[in-house]
């Protein structure tokens, strides 16, 4: 008889578990697994930042109260040819969307050139501000452009 045929799992690994993962990934109640602790957008969501994209700035001031939905899209991602570089720089936009945000609704678009973050709240506007602030030295580095758009 071969040795290969013969041998045991390390004697630290119970008998019957060698083949089992080390872990699980948890799932939310309605089937979706639980990355990040949150739900992936919605295709209503995803219609209305389309919408929103489409309609462009709105003629006259925003004289109704909070809260407002404002949004910042981020132009030139596909200037990036190096699909890790991209995936970091998406990274630090994400980042960077989540500490501006601080616990407040956001939503996030992403296409090849192009990431839509909008955030709600009776302060969004300051929010995105914050968001740019934080993102401008990226904007400046990789000739990104940028717009605002406040519902």
């Amino acid at each position: 008889m071969d040795n290969d045929e013969h041998q045991a799992a390390p004697p630290s690994v119970p008998p019957g578990t060698a083949s089992t993962p080390g872990y699980t990934v948890p799932h939310r109640p309605d089937g979706w697994p639980n990355w990040l602790g949150r739900r992936p957008m919605n295709n209503a969501d995803r219609a209305k930042i389309r919408e929103a994209l489409a309609a462009g700035l709105p003629d006259g001031p925003l004289t109704a109260p909070g809260p407002f939905l404002c949004y910042l899209t981020i132009d030139g991602l596909d200037r990036t040819t190096d699909p890790r570089k991209r995936i970091r720089l998406r990274g630090r936009i994400h980042a960077a969307a989540r500490v501006a945000a601080e616990g407040r609704h956001t939503t996030y678009h992403a296409t090849d050139c192009a990431v839509t973050i909008g955030i709600q709240g009776p302060d969004a506007q300051e929010r995105i501000n914050q968001l740019r602030a934080a993102l401008s030295a990226l904007i400046a580095k990789h000739g990104w452009t940028t717009r605002d758009e406040p519902r």
